[in-house]
């Protein structure tokens, strides 16, 4: 068993930020809110507290730099999609991937939350503890992981916007499309983790999203790092992401 973490800085108060705080107080750890305004300077003085940075992927660029005298061991990033790239100076650091959906007073866990990295099983023993379930994985199952959330994410978000539809209409009236921005997602991004696509991802992905039919984008999200990252990894690989490529046309994103 993991050592019980005393004390958590957690930077970004959205949803995902809110409701980890909410169950690692719930398990008994003091959590520290840092803001845009404030808390950073105490990041570095308190060497043992863990920092968990759940800052949009838009910002994410912007907060690393704050971040670079709190020692990578101590930081546990949580957002979705392709950032990797950004994280790579932060050598040593752990990485969550969050499966609950959180909207106001709505919240369902989707599918246990994974992590990966130094502080991966003590931050997953608190939120189990807290009530939010969650597990480790090793560095392949993670990539694995990465690969199959990308795909989800791909879904539940940009198409949704272009077509002005809640996620249960888009996956009845748009299944072919659906299944096609998915399986492009995971391919494609499986191969840059180099981990091999499972068929068993589509209908997961089925059955994690039917609670979540409800569900509506107004706004395309951080397309560089979703179906954007998607669309240039498979120009880089010679490739083509068609379907993805098809909705990012329709919000005018350039590839």
């Amino acid at each position: 068993m993991s050592p019980a973490i005393e004390r958590v800085f957690v930077v970004g108060s959205g949803e995902v930020g809110r409701r980890l705080a909410g169950a690692l107080v719930s398990a008994g750890t003091e959590v520290v809110p840092v803001t845009r305004q404030g808390s950073w300077e105490h990041l570095s003085a308190d060497r043992d507290a863990l920092v968990v940075v759940c800052v949009r992927e838009e910002v994410l660029a912007d907060a690393i730099p704050r971040l670079r005298t709190v020692a990578a061991k101590r930081l546990i990033f949580v957002q979705n999609g392709r950032i990797r790239p950004l994280i790579a100076e932060v050598a040593g650091c752990s990485r969550g991937l969050i499966w609950f959906t959180s909207k106001g007073e709505f919240f369902r866990v989707l599918r246990p939350s994974v992590f990966w990295g130094p502080a991966a099983a003590t931050m997953a023993e608190a939120l189990n503890r807290g009530g939010i379930a969650a597990a480790t994985l090793d560095t392949d199952a993670f990539a694995e992981a990465e690969a199959e959330k990308m795909g989800f994410n791909c879904v539940v978000g940009l198409p949704l916007g272009v077509h002005a539809v809640s996620l249960e209409e888009y996956l009845a009236r748009y299944a072919a499309e659906a299944e096609a921005v998915f399986s492009e997602a995971v391919a494609i991004t499986a191969r840059a983790l180099g981990v091999a696509p499972s068929a068993h991802w589509w209908p997961e992905f089925l059955r994690a999203a039917r609670p979540l039919g409800w569900v509506r984008s107004s706004a395309a999200k951080a397309l560089e790092y979703r179906n954007g990252a998607v669309a240039r990894l498979a120009r880089e690989f010679g490739e083509r992401a068609p379907a993805n490529e098809r909705l990012l046309a329709a919000v005018g994103f350039e590839i």
